[in-house]
């Protein structure tokens, strides 16, 4: 899905640049994104014909539910806060935690509100803060 989502240079060379931009803004996760999509220089460029390009502010059938953890490394927290604003119809479910996605260390109440969301489409009520189910770093045992 990577290479068909988004437009990628199509020379290799190109993605030295791409890293070093993306590690100045980003360390070390964004040095690994964009060498992980260095292989999409060799994808088919019409896959990416068919991507959803915007606009993102236009109303959907459906409300988009988007997770944001308050310690994310690579999505700062803030970062969801103003995606939920900015797209036309969504809900923002906040993870008070850390890992990037609240699958690197989960929250049952926020793993229940996703399994409601995608088998019925309710939503959380506005303003819900899940926690996560441990802390990222526990004491050592012993």
């Amino acid at each position: 899905m990577l290479c068909s989502d988004s437009p990628n240079p199509r020379d290799p060379a190109a993605y030295a640049a791409a890293a070093q931009l993306a590690g100045a803004r980003s360390g070390g996760f964004g040095l690994q994104w964009a060498w992980d999509s260095e292989a999409c220089a060799d994808w088919p460029a019409a896959a990416a014909q068919d991507r959803y390009t915007g606009p993102w502010n236009r109303p959907t059938a459906s409300t988009i539910l988007v997770l944001g953890n308050t310690g994310d490394p690579v999505l700062p927290y803030q970062d969801s806060v103003a995606m939920s604003r900015d797209l036309g119809r969504a809900r923002l479910l906040t993870v008070d935690g850390y890992g990037h996605t609240e699958a690197a260390n989960p929250s049952t109440c926020a793993t229940d509100y996703e399994i409601s969301y995608l088998l019925t489409g309710a939503l959380p009520p506005a303003g819900t803060v899940c926690q996560q189910n441990a802390a990222p770093f526990p004491p050592p045992s012993g």
